[in-house]
């Protein structure tokens, strides 16, 4: 099965979700350094393009309600992205930022009304001109929500899989899309609660760890130029996916076969 239709498949499972985090049999492993797994690089220019989108959405309260699911996607996903760059191992030009980033990204992605979102993104654009606020972060703190990030993720590995096709012209945009995924999958990986099988812990810190792994080896096949490496890792990406699905939505994997 296709990794966007597995995961649109676990995005409807999510509704019998089981919310208390104290459901978890164990911590997630502790997670690998970024630059392991998704350049800093990369997701800079992704947080740029996603704050583009959230800019064009938040131009006008007509345009919000008609972008309203979109910019609670992008906004969970902007939790993760200056999360991941706030724990860079080396530096990046939103590190200092990324604290208080993350935490205004929180309000944008539950922001019930246009001025929530408004105000929100404003304070995202103040911090990122001089933070004004400190968090302490932690993969393990990550609050974005599951439900919306795997919503994302199969638009992003739709647009990921139409720039391949333009293998050399899209690699930039390739290679920010595959760091994406990387650390979506990383940053999923405490949320074991919020599956149909909170009790299997580490089959899903597991399954997360492979997607991630498959993820960054795709990012670093682009990176190369190496277009068979990166159809092979492409691969190992949708697989991840499958193997993932077959434990935690079983139901949807059947009706697939």
């Amino acid at each position: 099965m296709r990794l966007t239709t597995c995961l649109a498949a676990v995005a409807m499972s999510v509704a019998l979700v089981i919310t208390a985090r104290g459901a978890a049999a164990a911590d997630p492993p502790e997670a690998p350094k970024l630059s392991s797994f998704a350049p800093a690089a990369d997701l800079v220019r992704q947080t740029d393009y996603y704050l583009g989108r959230l800019d064009e959405s938040l131009a006008s309260q007509s345009q919000y309600k008609e972008d309203k699911e979109k910019v609670s996607k992008d906004g969970n996903t902007l939790i993760l992205l200056a999360l991941a760059l706030g724990l860079d191992d080396g530096d990046n030009k939103y590190k200092e930022a990324a604290p208080g980033v993350e935490q205004d990204a929180r309000r944008l992605a539950k922001a019930a009304t246009y001025a929530a979102a408004k105000a929100a993104l404003a304070d995202v654009h103040r911090e990122l001109s001089g933070p004004i606020q400190a968090y302490v972060l932690g993969w393990d703190k990550a609050s974005a929500s599951l439900p919306e990030l795997m919503k994302q993720v199969p638009l992003i590995n739709a647009r990921l899989r139409r720039n391949l096709k333009k293998f050399a012209q899209k690699a930039k945009e390739s290679a920010g899309d595959t760091a994406t995924l990387a650390v979506i999958a990383q940053g999923s990986m405490a949320d074991v609660s919020q599956t149909k099988k909170p009790t299997e812990a580490a089959k899903w810190f597991a399954f997360c760890a492979e997607m991630r792994d498959a993820a960054a080896a795709t990012n670093k096949a682009i990176h190369a130029g190496d277009a068979k490496a990166t159809e092979k890792a492409m691969k190992s990406l949708a697989e991840s996916c499958d193997n993932c699905h077959a434990v935690f939505n079983p139901e949807q994997a059947s009706k697939s076969e």
